[in-house]
């Protein structure tokens, strides 16, 4: 059985929106989201966050504790290597690459994405974002790939902006590896709708969501719906 490791990759020093890691969401805080709602996926084997060494990234550590959650810690700018090493660190077969900036992440679309990839040839897969015509809205999936293309990237690039990266290097030599991906369901084929957070327009407006009726247990499709609602009602003022 091969090991499916999910890394949370997460940090504090957001340059657009510095902290945001902790900011309430709700009742809960944004990684609290994202850990919360990753952990439910049924085919991960074991998750863990991938965090700086920085100190002011201390207080993801303590999230951690909180969870009862393991992590790894390692180097600010070199983010490629610092998840080539979370993944070494706990024997990983399979990576399963989670953003802490997408808060509404779907544990049904991380399992929906393990078994494409397991049950299909390729070196890469990812439904986080519309990618290849999947349609997929932005903010609900992953991406995932095995251990062999992990250190293959961690040996071979050397650009900074690679690096800094994790998968940058795939999408910038499609030819060279097997890319895959699938069609979203239909009740989340929405590829311009956006839930991920970068600044703090984005945090208004997930939080304007949270508002509407998004809990921390939400399914894709429902936060879709209130989305849908939210859009019209905007625009009938």
């Amino acid at each position: 059985m091969k090991k499916i490791l999910g890394i949370i990759q997460a940090r504090m020093g957001s340059e657009r929106l510095p902290g945001k890691m902790l900011l309430n969401l709700g009742e809960n805080q944004i990684i609290d989201w994202v850990i919360k709602r990753s952990s439910q996926s049924q085919f991960i084997s074991k998750l863990i966050l991938a965090t700086t060494v920085n100190s002011i990234d201390d207080e993801l550590i303590k999230k951690c504790k909180e969870f009862n959650l393991e992590f790894f810690r390692g180097s600010e700018n070199d983010v490629l290597g610092r998840f080539y090493n979370a993944a070494k660190e706990f024997n990983a077969d399979i990576v399963v690459r989670i953003c802490a900036d997408n808060p509404f992440i779907d544990p049904i679309e991380i399992d929906r994405l393990i078994t494409f990839y397991v049950n299909n040839e390729c070196d890469y897969s990812c439904n986080h974002q519309n990618k290849l015509g999947s349609n997929y809205a932005d903010g609900f999936g992953a991406e995932i790939f095995n251990m062999e293309l992990l250190n293959f990237l961690n040996t071979n690039c050397e650009n900074l902006e690679h690096r800094e990266h994790v998968t940058l290097y795939l999408w910038d030599n499609r030819a060279e590896f097997k890319i895959k991906t699938f069609k979203a369901p239909s009740s989340l084929s929405f590829p311009n709708f956006i839930f991920d957070i970068n600044d703090m327009d984005d945090f208004e407006k997930l939080t304007e969501l949270v508002r509407g009726g998004v809990k921390i247990d939400s399914g894709a499709s429902d936060i879709i719906n209130i989305y849908k609602d939210m859009v019209l009602k905007n625009k009938s003022k």
